[in-house]
């Protein structure tokens, strides 16, 4: 993996957020928001989040039926 000190610092980062979490994803998740929150309020920042109507998003590939031909990670 090619990587540089930002990169080094932002996967630090990652994985101290991520073991404050318990590994849990939508801990993590709800950590990263209350810091967002409290930053914005911190600096005066108004944090918008979009929301999407109308249905779904269409997938960035064309499913099928076979696991093989799927994008999806081996980790997962």
């Amino acid at each position: 993996m090619l990587t540089n000190p930002l990169l080094q610092a932002k996967y630090e980062a990652q994985i101290c957020l991520d073991k404050k979490a318990n590994h849990d994803i939508r801990q993590y998740v709800a950590n990263s928001h209350r810091t967002v929150l409290e930053l914005a309020r911190k600096f005066g920042l108004t944090i918008r989040y979009g929301e999407i109507t109308g249905g779904y998003l269409e997938p960035a590939y064309e499913e099928s039926a076979s696991q093989e031909d799927s994008p999806v990670l081996e980790a997962f």
